[in-house]
């Protein structure tokens, strides 16, 4: 399987007393914390005092690879945790400037983030865990991506080696047509970007751009969409009901495929199929 982020949501009760947390600094993975609500406490990483005092609600941290972290933390809190494997780093790495890193890659010093498309991006990780929005496995590969991929334009150290400012060819008619081909015939089952990338030989991160290129939809719209498509000649059978329908098409639950079949054609399923189907 393809590198990916992991998201874990954390989530404390309010505390009795002060409760500690700590990691030994092993993990080799940037870490970006998203506080959901304010947190009162005091870090420390690398062994240093670090910050004490609350942290803003909706505020994003980005914790350095192999660095050891120590938290109290003095009332409840929420907040989402999402790790960046080095495997995805090097992988936007290689594609970005065409040879893999030599080295472990630590994008930044521990530090609290203010980029709006980091945070945007982020944020749409967590929508997805709060609500289950519009996620199947090319929607998570496609925002893993792009963090990494913003992780590496913001480092100071390679910004002369930035990604180019020009706008992606579309994919070749071949490729389009090859990536169409297996979608249609994987429609049942969850799609990977890795398996499209593969099936037209490009990296994820080159095809997804020239897709949406050719397309105007990103990979994952547009499997959403024909997903849609497809579940409305499923609809019009009285015999499927519509979680029936739902779990047909890979969707984890009636309440997510209701949202998006809303999001794309306007009305829930139970109500386009009794009155406009």
């Amino acid at each position: 399987m393809a590198p990916q982020v992991i998201l874990s949501r954390w989530v404390l009760s309010e505390p009795a007393s002060p409760i500690e947390f700590s990691s030994s600094g092993a993990e080799d993975a940037h870490m970006l914390i998203c506080s959901r609500k304010p947190a009162r406490g005091e870090w420390q990483f690398g062994g240093k005092p670090f910050y004490r005092g609350s942290a803003s609600a909706d505020s994003l941290w980005i914790k350095e690879p192999f660095q050891e972290a120590r938290a109290i933390y003095y009332e409840g809190f929420t907040s989402f945790r999402v790790y960046l494997p080095q495997a995805l780093l090097a992988e936007c790495y290689e594609t970005a400037y065409g040879r893999l890193p030599n080295e472990a890659l630590v994008l930044s010093k521990t530090k609290r983030v203010d980029c709006p498309t980091l945070k945007h991006l982020v944020r749409m990780l967590v929508d997805v865990d709060d609500n289950g929005g519009p996620a199947g496995p090319v929607f998570l590969d496609g925002v893993s991506l792009a963090i990494a991929s913003r992780l590496l334009a913001l480092d100071s150290k390679r910004a002369q080696l930035n990604f180019s400012g020009k706008e992606p060819s579309a994919l070749l008619r071949w490729r389009l047509n090859r990536s169409i081909e297996y979608i249609e015939a994987n429609l049942l089952k969850p799609i990977y970007l890795i398996e499209l990338s593969n099936a037209v030989g490009l990296s994820r991160m080159h095809f997804a751009a020239q897709f949406r290129a050719a397309t105007g939809y990103t990979p994952n719209r547009y499997i959403l969409r024909r997903k849609i498509a497809h579940a409305q000649t499923l609809l019009r059978n009285p015999s499927m009901s519509v979680v029936h329908v739902a779990l047909e098409l890979g969707f984890r639950t009636q309440a997510h495929f209701t949202f998006v079949f809303k999001s794309i054609v306007g009305y829930p399923p139970a109500y386009w199929r009794k009155h406009l189907s």
